[in-house]
C-alpha cells in the first residue's frame, strides 16, 4: 500500500486508539479472572459526592506535596523557572483546561486498573505486600510500552504484529531505569493508600495532581543543560529520576510512620 503523509498520521492514530480499545477489552477477562463483580471491590467504595470530594482533596494534596520537589529543582538550577514569560490569555486557560482533563482521564484509567483490579486487599499481610510490589512493577513497565510512529509508506497486514513483537523484544533496552524506579515508588505510594482506604478515589486525585504538575512544569520551564545536577533527572521525561524517587520515598516513609503511630495509639 502507498500512503501519503496525512493518511500515515491517521493510520498511527488509528493504531494508537485501537490499542487503547484492546486494552479496555482485555480488562474484562482480568476482572473475571480476579472474580471482581462489584464496583466496591474495584475501589469505587464511596458515594458519588464523597468520591468526588476525595478526588478533589487528593488532587490539591498532590500539588502541595509537589512544591518541595519543584523548590529543589529550582534551588539546584536543574530547571529554568521563568513564570514571568507566561501570558495569561485565552490560549493559556484553554491549555490549562486540556491538561486538567487529560490528567484526570489518565489517572482514572490507570488507577481503575493498576490499583482497582490488580490490588485486592487480602487478610494475609505477605499477600498484600506481594500484590503491592507486583502491581507497582507492572505499572512502571507499562509506561515504556509505546508503539513507535510508523513512517514507512509500505504497510502490510502483518506490520502491526511485527511492531508489537519488536516492542516486547526491545522492551528492556528501551526502559529508562531511573524513571522506572520513580514510577515504581509512585505505584507503591498509591498502592499503600489504596489498601489503607479501600478506595481509589484518593489515588485518582493524587495521580491526577502529579500528572498536572509534570505537564505544566514541562510546558512552562526548560531543562538547564549547564546544571551539574542534571543526572538527577531522567532523560525519559526530564522530570522523573533520582530526585523524584528520593522525594516520593520520603513521602512513603512519612506516611508509614503516621500509619504506625495511628495503629499503636
Amino acid at each position: 500500500m502507498q500512503f501519503e503523509e496525512q493518511p500515515m498520521l491517521a493510520l498511527n492514530k488509528a493504531i494508537k486508539y485501537g490499542t487503547i480499545l484492546l486494552a479496555i477489552l482485555f480488562i474484562i477477562p482480568a476482572i473475571k479472572y480476579k472474580k471482581i463483580y462489584s464496583k466496591e471491590k474495584l475501589g469505587f467504595l464511596d458515594s458519588k459526592k464523597v468520591f468526588l470530594k476525595n478526588v478533589f482533596k487528593g488532587f490539591l494534596l498532590s500539588i502541595v506535596l509537589s512544591l518541595p520537589l519543584l523548590f529543589l529543582m529550582n534551588f539546584l538550577e536543574i530547571r529554568n523557572f521563568n513564570f514571568a514569560q507566561i501570558t495569561f490569555d485565552s490560549y493559556f486557560f484553554l491549555s490549562l483546561l486540556i491538561i486538567i482533563f487529560l490528567s484526570f482521564l489518565i489517572s482514572f484509567i490507570e488507577e481503575s486498573f493498576f490499583r482497582g483490579i490488580l490490588i485486592q486487599k487480602n487478610r494475609f499481610f505477605i499477600n498484600n505486600i506481594f500484590v503491592l510490589f507486583s502491581s507497582s512493577i507492572v505499572y512502571s513497565i507499562f509506561h515504556f510500552l509505546k508503539l513507535p510512529l510508523i513512517l514507512d509508506e509500505h504497510i502490510y497486514w502483518y506490520t502491526g504484529i511485527l511492531e508489537l513483537l519488536n516492542l516486547f523484544s526491545n522492551l528492556f533496552t528501551s526502559i529508562s531505569y531511573d524513571a522506572a524506579i520513580t514510577l515504581f515508588f509512585f505505584g507503591i505510594l498509591l498502592g499503600i493508600i489504596r489498601q489503607c482506604f479501600n478506595t481509589i478515589s484518593y489515588g485518582i486525585g493524587i495521580h491526577a495532581g502529579f500528572v498536572f504538575v509534570i505537564k505544566n512544569i514541562k510546558q512552562n520551564t526548560s531543562v538547564n543543560s549547564e546544571s551539574h545536577y542534571n543526572f538527577l533527572l531522567s532523560p525519559y521525561d526530564q522530570f522523573t529520576g533520582h530526585l523524584s524517587t528520593i522525594w516520593i520515598s520520603i513521602l512513603i516513609l512519612i506516611y508509614l510512620f503516621f500509619l504506625y503511630k495511628k495503629i499503636n495509639n
